[in-house]
């Protein structure tokens, strides 16, 4: 018979990983019929190490999942550099590191109770992900690299403020004159797009600038690609934009093709605003502005504050927010006096 994980009795008796643990050491807080169920689960089940036993023994390595597309990550610098800074961190601690890209999100908490992994560090999670809901429920420690609305309270968490970031670069934009200011965003699935989208139309909304819809191009799978088309999109407009606030920087790199394909010279024609602050930036022509944020620092901040919540027993139920800085380079300058008539 296939050895079974504690994974698989809690799915088979219906019931959390939490639920069965407790069943297994002995606990008397389960109804009798739920211990029956879970019994009846654990035929063919050999436990590697109990909750309590977990308590007490350390593996020295955390997990760290990537809850996105595998080649989203792997062409994302944001993702790399915050995996640089957990690795760092970890193994000035004397941890390593297990990896995991993927949006398959079962199975994630047996590698906690088989005793792989003493905790986790997130990164990607959509808001509709129930990751995090089945991580607190099963008592598994983790810390998210990001936000995830509805539960700032209750989980642990380093983030930047996407909302002031993008209010502070849409209002740079602002001041410099333009009026017409279109935004490509990603997928409002995650925290960051959403939360980025706010942050620009509160600019818009306090500088008394009305916002267009069809100023607001928003992508389910943003591709370097299909930011060329968007930014195409608002191009074609009449009035068309003065001005464009990219997701990232890669999808800045689409805009400024989409502009040179269009005829339109930046930043004289067109002013363009990256995020992120990736290496290419700084290369490109003319050299982006772009809003800087500690990648590196956020992954190593994550692994720092997990580890201290392992060796204290508890994690701190926190969001911690990290600085961004706007790079201000060649990409932006005043609109064409004409365009604002």
């Amino acid at each position: 018979m296939q050895k079974k994980t504690i994974y698989d009795v809690a799915k088979e008796a219906g019931v959390s990983i939490s639920t069965v643990s407790r069943v297994i050491n002995g606990s008397t807080k389960v109804k009798d019929s739920t211990r029956k169920r879970v019994e009846a689960a654990c035929v063919g089940y050999r436990p590697v190490a109990s909750a309590r036993e977990i308590q007490s023994k350390r593996t020295k390595t955390i997990g760290v999942l990537i809850n996105h597309r595998p080649e989203y990550f792997f062409l994302n610098e944001t993702y790399t550099n915050a995996l640089l800074g957990t690795s760092v961190a970890a193994k000035e601690n004397g941890y390593r590191l297990l990896l995991d890209i993927s949006e398959d999100e079962g199975g994630i908490s047996s590698l906690f109770y088989e005793q792989k992994v003493d905790g986790f560090i997130l990164m990607g999670v959509k808001q509709s992900s129930s990751l995090l809901n089945m991580l607190k429920k099963d008592n598994v420690p983790f810390v998210l690299v990001g936000s995830f609305h509805g539960d700032e309270e209750r989980v642990c968490q380093v983030d930047i403020n996407d909302r002031k970031a993008l209010y502070n670069a849409t209002n740079y934009l602002i001041g410099l004159g333009h009026q017409r200011i279109g935004i490509i965003i990603g997928s409002l699935e995650y925290a960051s797009c959403s939360d980025r989208l706010f942050g620009y139309r509160q600019a818009m909304e306090n500088a008394r600038l009305p916002v267009q819809e069809e100023w607001v191009q928003i992508c389910e799978n943003l591709t370097e690609r299909k930011a060329e088309q968007l930014a195409k999109t608002l191009f074609y407009q009449n009035p068309r934009v003065t001005a464009v606030v990219a997701f990232n920087d890669s999808t800045a790199l689409a805009v400024y093709k989409a502009a040179k394909d269009c005829g339109l010279e930046i930043p004289s024609q067109l002013s363009v605003l990256g995020f992120d602050d990736t290496t290419v930036a700084a290369y490109m022509s003319p050299p982006l502005t772009s809003v800087w944020q500690p990648s590196y620092d956020k992954g190593e901040r994550a692994v720092r504050l997990l580890i201290e919540g392992l060796e204290k027993g508890s994690l701190p139920q926190k969001r911690e927010e990290l600085n961004c800085i706007i790079m201000y380079r060649d990409s932006c300058a005043a609109p064409p006096a004409e365009s604002q008539l």
